[in-house]
């Protein structure tokens, strides 16, 4: 994989339009089923630092196609679902290049909107754009953090119902600053607490700080409509093994974690390939040398999780009474671990070889997995453990 140039320099914003597009797509196809109108809220649109003329490498850019392709897609099978995109920028500059990009958008397929201003002050008015029932996905990635992500901030938009959110929880300045006497308001706004990290490791460290904002996220959200969830992916450095921010998701629909996480696991691969090519052209103007092969072509994707671990968890949640294990088990699974749902399969053929579990409705079918968690109408299959 190469980065194309106009990402060089901002290779993690490559990451993240890589993330974005894929679940867009996955999740409007869906959305559209069942669901007559979709409203798109990119609350900081910019365009700040693209890097071509037709704002392709944008959130802007990467959103409309995707509302378009999927406009068309649903229009095949019989789904004749209306979209409308709303947009927020303050910059003067930037608004107006936004407002012009917009104007060449075909409303035909989409409607568009643009708001000049500040999120915090717009708030109001978003609410009203978005009204009281179609369904609105809001994508929430500042260039800085006060006044957007924090709870009390948050709060008139999470208690929207049939909403879901993707927004940028930027961990490295929250890591750098979560324990200085200066920032104390500022955490407990964003935390509902001021965060204890003295004693953890790195690893603990950050999983703490970013469950911490999971758990204030799903507390403001409405009972209704399901029970809220969260998930999340990291966003490295590129040149540096060090997360610069994480894509925290937040849903009330346990297919919604399922398709985000498998979102995940494809991006896994790619920034991992992102960052292998960002280290071999730094060592390559460092020294001047080209070196003979590249460095993307040789990753290969890697699990989330230790197998004994997963193991484990899977002993740990199944008993000599069978159950069947449903989407929903999968999604509870997903985020309580944020494993991928590859590391379940392999992690439960390897105990089914061994005669520790096994699939009471597997038997003499030929199966791609292990375990179909969306067989029998998302209800699933019946599990068991062995008795030795």
């Amino acid at each position: 994989m190469l980065v194309p140039t106009s990402y060089h320099g901002r290779e993690q914003a490559f990451v993240k339009h890589h993330l974005l597009e894929a679940y867009l797509e996955r999740l409007f196809m869906i959305i559209g089923l069942y669901q007559k109108s979709i409203r798109y809220v990119d609350c900081f649109s910019g365009p700040w630092q693209e890097g071509s003329t037709d704002l392709h490498d944008t959130s802007i850019g990467i959103a409309l196609k995707n509302i378009m392709k999927c406009r068309v897609g649903l229009r095949r099978i019989g789904k004749d679902v209306t979209f409308r995109a709303l947009f927020i920028e303050k910059d003067n500059d930037a608004f107006r290049r936004l407002r012009d990009y917009l104007a060449g958008v075909p409303h035909q397929e989409v409607t568009t909107n643009a708001f000049h201003g500040d999120f915090f002050e717009l708030r109001k008015s978003i609410l009203e754009w978005c009204g009281p029932k179609d369904f609105t996905f809001f994508f929430i990635d500042p260039k800085g953090w006060k006044n957007v992500v924090e709870i009390p901030t948050l709060t008139p938009l999470l208690q929207r119902p049939n909403s879901e959110f993707l927004v940028n929880f930027m961990y490295d300045f929250l890591l750098r600053t979560h324990t200085q006497e200066s920032f104390q308001k500022d955490m407990q706004a964003i935390f509902g607490e001021v965060p204890d990290t003295e004693g953890l490791s790195p690893e603990d460290r950050e999983a703490y700080l970013l469950n911490l904002y999971r758990k204030r996220l799903k507390e403001i959200s409405p009972a209704t409509g399901g029970k809220p969830r969260a998930a999340s992916v990291p966003v490295l450095y590129p040149t540096i093994d060090r997360t610069l921010y994480h894509l925290v998701y937040l849903t009330r629909h346990p297919k919604g974690i399922v398709v985000f996480m498998e979102a995940s696991e494809q991006l896994n691969l790619v920034q991992r390939r992102v960052r292998a090519q960002a280290k071999q052209e730094n060592r390559e103007f460092r020294t001047g040398q080209l070196e003979l092969f590249r460095a993307s072509t040789l990753v290969h994707q890697e699990k989330q999780a230790g197998r004994a671990a997963v193991k484990l968890y899977w002993l740990n949640r199944l008993s000599a009474i069978p159950r069947a294990f449903g989407v929903e088990d999968l999604a509870d699974m997903l985020e309580d671990t944020g494993w991928f749902e590859s590391d379940f399969q392999i992690a439960f053929g390897e105990l089914e070889n061994e005669g520790r579990v096994r699939n009471l409705d597997a038997s003499g079918k030929r199966r791609k997995r292990f375990v179909h968690f969306d067989a029998h109408g998302n209800r699933g299959e019946r599990l068991v453990k062995e008795t030795p």
